[in-house]
């Protein structure tokens, strides 16, 4: 170890030079070489982040364009269901309507016959007491015939 010691201290002057030449040449290639590719690659990751801002707003535009079409189809396609919609509704509308009208006469049409049901029935009450009646005056006839016929 003493050895290393005396050695580094009889030799400190070339050390020390030959570590500023080192040293020089390392400020020569930080300064030349280094420093131009670091201003480089800045430069390049700026193009690089200006082209990615620049395709980032592009998509954006076609996004916005896009979302208008549709919007604008949307808007289209919906005031067609609406048309169509209208449209059937009222044909419903106007369907109803004529059911309307035919159960309005089919009612009519029931209360027709419930009077006549009605009727009917009334007339045969009628008929059983015309019926009786009859029998009655039958038999009255008979009885008088009988009454009036000579005695044998």
């Amino acid at each position: 170890m003493r050895k290393i010691w005396r050695w580094t201290q009889d030799n400190a002057g070339p050390i020390t030079a030959t570590l500023a030449v080192l040293g020089g040449f390392a400020a020569i290639i930080q300064f030349s070489v280094v420093r131009p590719m670091q201003q480089g690659f800045t430069a390049v990751n700026q193009r690089i982040d200006d082209q990615i801002r620049y395709i980032d707003q592009r998509f954006d535009d076609q996004d916005r364009s896009i979302n208008q079409r549709f919007d604008a189809q949307d808007k289209y396609i919906n005031q067609r269901f609406d048309a169509q919609d209208r449209s059937i509704n009222q044909r419903f509308d106007a369907v109803n309507q004529r059911f309307d009208a035919v159960n309005q006469r089919f009612d009519a049409q029931d209360r027709r016959v419930e009077d006549l049901v009605r009727d009917v029935s009334e007339l045969r009450k009628l008929n059983d007491r015309v019926i009786r009646n009859e029998t009655r005056i039958d038999t009255l006839t008979e009885q008088l015939q009988t009454a009036d016929a000579p005695a044998p």
